[in-house]
């Protein structure tokens, strides 16, 4: 097998040199070159992994032993074969002296020879030492387990026992360790642990998820049985945090987090949509229900005017990119897909991730300095761990459709409101004709289409198998995982997203534990062939009784002179092809100089492309306006290159009362886009030839690239007085490319302090219904430079004209060399309290972020050859509001348990100050003391008896008019005055978890409270027109007024623009801001765990069969397709999903 895999990876590399130069055509033989050496070096690696992995019982020694006592002799062996023993005295007893000679022989042989005749026998630890006692000792314990234990030395001792839960059941995975030691160790499935120590009086730490942390004092070899304390609101747990951990007992920053468990219990494709209804602060948006669509995350509202305000992406310690892969080189020349901007996590398995954390307040963000104004997310994948190699595999199917669908207007009703614009003098003629009612005189009246259900009832399948293999010992331990995801769409026809990919993580450490190894590396690939335009816009406007075929059998195109209504099958008939491709790495090291004093750094790398095809076949044209006589092809490669080095330095030390961490190091960052061609091609005589460029008569050919480079030092002081008293300060200094001379570097920092008043006496004593009690603060800087590339240069661009045979330059933009970092100051306060053994935990959060320095393109006249240039503005925006959440362990017994969480969260944007806002083209899109997304629409009055038409307060004239002027009121320069905003009033979610016997079940509902546009506001034309639209919105328009003035179908009367533009300034008017709140079942999850007894009969350590669900209904009074997504896209999917889950 490997001899035929080399072979092939040896020819891969010899056609790659030879297909260099063509490589949109080779690009498939490539790609899978490309996939068959990444396969070749992962096999490589897990060779020498696997390998490298020593055996101790298989060491081979040679040694002469002449007439030594028996302990003497295995010391003198143990001392040889360089390995550790654990043992007690009176193991000796009886044993006597022995004479051996062994040349060249493995231990094993030599263990056995010794022993044969004693009661004494032996168990490998870890393969790092070895455990001796007699027959009648090892009968009477329980079996050791040979993975758990770590460091030990020959004077030393064992401690074994079992750990339980308050009601006696063994618990899996509680690790032990050695206070201040290097040794550690896990207990297995029936809680059995045994763990080298080194000396008397050394402490034990027992912890474990959802439990509370124990200490034990131990002197001598014995049995240690312990049962642990449930800690429900994981006060202990170890949370990450910028460059490192803690616990939330001691964090005095701001963030929430979910786990792998949560996470798996979701179907879900992007790992962001499982934060959604479950963390307080962190509002989330799927923005339509096509594979592969955009996710948009905002953490405690939105702080920049015109930025995008994405919070920043960590996945093992590098820096992800949070904007669309093909937009990385600039929007002016992408490629269109269906789902809109794609969400780049969409390449990483959510099986692959063990946790996220979400990083808010300026104690938790300010050590990444310039790019935590909005928030960090930090993804850590899944690690190898110690213990016996542990196989796992999940496969589940699953189908997904469009939940609800709009009430359109029927045929019947469609067909009288037409005739009547055309009877009511809306059209110079009241006799409809070919060329302008089609669909009254040409198109079949009696036979209508349901065009929701054509072109979004399709049911997609998705299926989804994911593999893992784990293990290891103390020294070395891995996890390696496979995984493939395919998912349907509900378009016709069989267009798909198919995602593939691998993730490895290795860990090793020297048998001193002063050196560690950590390298993690991903791979994932994905395909997204669905078409370029969502059909959710035809299948709401379309007439019902479109025809969709000619005759002939040729695709149905509407004339252009009549109406611009495309042929949804065009698109359909059109192929997209998206190609992604992530590759992350990351190699940690540390070194311990001395106890508490480490050296580390990491050298993180990834790539992420996008390679994209459009075809468009000759057929799949519009006639509408000419006659096509070629198809067309477009091509689009991007990719960005990302390197980043951090090394660090920290020392952590306890002295009495008194626990200090520091932690000082620097960051390297550079940033490589590129886009090597963008290439539109069209003339090919054939649509055969449409992959080949040199057929094409008319070729265009762009390419960009933009670099980007980022330093840093920083630095953190962490200091704990007595585990009561906790300050915490960060300082971060970092440096820019998208900054001129004068200000590429920026400092930023914060000083956050917590107070847990549980642990004075005076309430730890008296108030014994208080279990946690902590008061925590932080006020800080942090910043953003998030603008384009080289905006402080001045630019140039080519021109047509050519003087003396050279071609012109056209300036593009002026420069600014003296604009500067964008600051956000964030303040915070919170309260966190435990009740009756933390069985109730509330958190609750007070925050206030002010962001300055807005950088926004300042305005000039065009007169000046340029429109604007990048500067800072002193427009300052404001996000306060309160954030909580209640976790409650409601009952928990042997067989039955139920918990629940809740989160509210509700935060007030506003523009706080804008000065001279009036000398800039802002003065009329925003409003100081109003949210900065805000509704600024005419205020309709009802309907004008003189006219019949809608009318709109008219704030500059007094009274009502039919012709609102479109500047703003607060400004005395419009009829637009503000109506709300699009940021939800309060937002969360409850969840609950229930467990009996071995059935759980888990739901979580959402909620949004918030404003919302009625489906009026994207349905364009008035009734009457060429277009179909909601029953509710024809109705609730024409139940307004007299619908024969209402109607019309065209502008070519008096009376029918009257109509159109009545119409027009009804759906820009407050009458289409509707309650968009929703309550929704965001997610379901039932599952069964086979009973232990049947497990052990078939050596599996645990089968679960599931079945789960995604939005699965919604309580609103909002009449669209979906109060989320809103407006006239295809509205996200309701899954459900069946599987099965295998460890073993």
């Amino acid at each position: 097998m490997y001899k035929k895999l080399f072979i092939r990876l040896l020819i891969c590399l010899k056609n790659k040199q030879i297909e260099k130069g063509n490589k949109i055509l080779n690009f498939v033989r490539t790609q899978n070159c490309t996939y068959l050496i990444k396969f070749t070096l992962v096999i490589l690696f897990q060779l020498l992994v696997f390998k490298g992995q020593s055996q101790i019982l298989e060491k081979k020694i040679s040694i002469d032993i002449s007439n030594q006592k028996m302990e003497s002799a295995v010391n003198s062996i143990a001392k040889k074969a360089n390995i550790r023993l654990v043992y007690e005295k009176q193991i000796w007893k009886n044993t006597g002296y022995i004479t051996v000679s062994f040349k060249n022989v493995t231990l094993k042989s030599i263990l056995d020879k010794i022993f044969e005749n004693t009661s004494v026998i032996y168990e490998t630890i870890n393969d790092q030492f070895i455990v001796l006692k007699t027959q009648n000792r090892l009968n009477n314990t329980s079996f050791i387990d040979n993975t758990k234990t770590t460091k030990i030395n020959q004077s030393g001792f064992l401690i074994e026992g079992t750990v339980v839960d308050e009601q006696n059941t063994p618990l899996s995975g509680v690790n032990i360790r050695v206070k201040d030691g290097s040794q550690s160790a896990i207990s297995n499935e029936r809680g059995y642990y045994n763990i080298g120590i080194s000396k008397p009086g050394v402490t034990l730490i027992f912890s474990f998820v959802g439990y509370q942390t124990k200490e034990q004092v131990v002197y001598s070899m014995s049995t240690l049985n312990e049962t642990m304390q449930s800690d429900p609101a994981n006060l202990d747990a170890i949370v990450v945090i910028g460059y490192g951990t803690t616990t939330k007992r001691l964090s005095t920053g701001a963030q929430s987090g979910i786990g792998a468990v949560d996470i798996a219990k979701q179907p879900v494709t992007n790992v962001l949509q499982a934060l959604e209804g479950r963390l307080p602060g962190v509002f989330i948006t799927q923005t339509n229900g096509l594979p592969g669509a955009g996710i948009n995350v905002q953490i405690r509202g939105s702080n920049s005017l015109s930025k995008s305000n994405r919070p920043l992406y960590i996945i093992d310690g590098i820096p992800y990119l949070s904007s669309p892969i093909n937009t990385a080189t600039g929007t002016s020349n992408v490629l269109p897909s269906a789902e809109g901007n794609t969400s780049p996590l969409n390449t990483i398995n959510p099986a692959d991730i063990e946790n996220i954390e979400v990083l808010k307040d300026a104690d938790a963000t300010a050590i990444y300095g310039s790019r935590g104004a909005n928030g960090v997310v930090l993804i850590t994948t899944k690690k190898g761990k110690e213990g016996n190699t542990k196989f796992n595999a999940t496969i589940s199917n699953g189908i997904s459709k469009v939940a609800h669908f709009v009430p359109m207007l029927g045929l019947s009703e469609y067909l009288r409101l037409r005739e009547l614009a055309f009877s009511n003098g809306s059209m110079p003629s009241s006799t409809p004709t070919n060329t302008t009612a089609p669909d009254l005189t040409l198109w079949d009246t009696t036979q209508s289409t349901d065009w929701q259900k054509k072109l979004l009832g399709n049911t997609a399948h998705t299926f989804d198998a994911t593999s893992s293999i784990s293990g290891g010992n103390r020294q070395t331990n891995f996890y390696l995982s496979g995984t493939y995801h395919r998912e349907g769409n509900v378009f016709p026809g069989s267009q798909h997203y198919e995602r593939g990919g691998m993730n490895l993580n290795l860990n090793h450490s020297s048998n001193d534990q002063r050196f560690n190894l950590n390298f993690t590396a991903m791979y994932s690939a994905d395909k997204n062939n669905i078409t370029t335009t969502d059909l959710a816009g035809y299948a709401y406007s379309l007439p019902p009784n479109f025809p969709l075929y000619n005759n002939d059998g040729s695709l149905y195109w509407l004339p252009g002179t009549i109406g611009s209504l495309p042929n949804p099958l065009g698109y359909l008939n059109q192929t997209n092809d998206n190609k992604t491709s992530n590759l992350m790495g990351n190699l940690g090291l540390k070194y311990t100089i001395v106890k508490g004093l480490d050296v580390k750094s990491s050298f993180g790398y990834s790539k992420t492309d996008m390679d994209q095809t459009t075809l468009r076949p000759l057929t799949s044209l519009s006639a509408a306006y000419s006659v096509p006589t070629s198809g067309t092809s477009s091509f689009s490669y991007n990719y960005t290159n990302n390197y980043i080095v951090e090394p660090q330095i920290t020392y952590h030390s306890e002295f009495g009362k008194n626990e200090i961490n520091l932690l000082a190091g620097g960051t390297y960052q550079y940033s490589k886009s590129r886009q090597p061609y963008y290439i539109l091609a069209s003339g090919f005589a054939s649509d055969d030839f449409l992959t080949n460029i040199s057929s094409a008569t008319s070729v265009s050919t762009y390419s960009s690239s933009q670099d980007y480079k980022y330093t840093s030092v920083l630095g953190r002081i962490n200091y704990n007085y007595n585990r009561k008293y906790i300050a915490n300060f960060n300082i971060r200094r970092d440096g820019s490319s998208r900054f001129g001379p004068n200000n590429k570097f920026g400092n930023f920092g914060s000083l956050g302090a917590a107070w847990l008043f549980s642990e004075e006496s005076l309430l730890k004593n008296n108030i014994h219904w208080l279990s946690f009690g902590k008061l925590r603060g932080s006020y800080g800087i942090v910043g953003s430079d998030d603008i384009g590339n080289y905006q402080y240069l001045e630019t140039y661009s080519t021109y047509s004209y050519v003087y003396n045979g050279v071609s012109g330059l056209n300036p593009t933009r002026i420069a600014n060399s003296n604009f500067k970092w964008e600051e956000t100051r964030k303040l915070e306060i919170g309260l966190e309290l435990g009740f009756l053994k933390d069985r109730i935990s509330i958190n609750t959060s007070y925050y206030r972020n002010r962001t300055s320095n807005q950088l926004l393109n300042f305005p000039l006249s065009s007169q000046t050859g340029f429109t604007t240039y990048q500067s800072n503005l002193p427009a300052k925006v404001q996000n306060a509001g309160w954030e909580f959440s209640l976790n409650s362990t409601n009952i928990k017994k042997k067989e039955f348990s139920w918990t629940t969480s809740f989160n509210i969260s509700r935060n007030r944007n506003k523009l706080l100050s804008f000065p001279n806002i009036e000398n800039t083209s802002y003065y009329s899109s925003y409003v100081v003391g109003n949210p900065i997304t805000a509704y600024y629409l005419y205020q309709f009055a009802g309907i004008d008896p003189s006219t019949n038409l809608p009318s709109f307060t008219s704030f500059l004239n007094g009274g009502t008019t039919g012709s609102p002027t479109t500047g703003l009121v607060a400004t005395k320069r419009g009829d637009r005055y503000y109506v709300g905003t699009s940021l939800p009033s309060f937002f969360g979610g409850l969840t609950n978890s229930i467990t009996y016997k071995n059935l759980s079940l888990d739901f979580t509902f959402q909620f949004v409270k918030q404003k919302g546009r009625s489906l009026a506001s994207a349905s364009y034309y008035p009734p009457g027109y060429l277009n179909n639209m909601s029953s509710d919105v024809v109705n609730n328009y024409l139940g307004l007024g007299n619908e024969y003035d209402l109607v019309t179908a065209g502008l070519s009367t008096t009376k029918g623009r009257a109509a159109y533009r009545g119409y027009s300034y009804y759906t820009g008017s407050d009458a289409t801001v509707v309650d968009a709140s929703f309550i929704r079942m965001k997610n379901i999850s039932l599952s069964y765990t086979l009973p232990n007894a049947l497990l052990k009969k078939i050596n599996s350590q645990m089968i679960r069969i599931f079945v789960q669900g995604q939005n699965i209904f919604t309580i609103t009074k909002y009449k669209g397709f979906d109060p989320e997504s809103q407006g006239v896209v295809t509205p996200p999917l309701r899954t459900i999903v069946t599987g099965i889950q295998l460890t073993f």
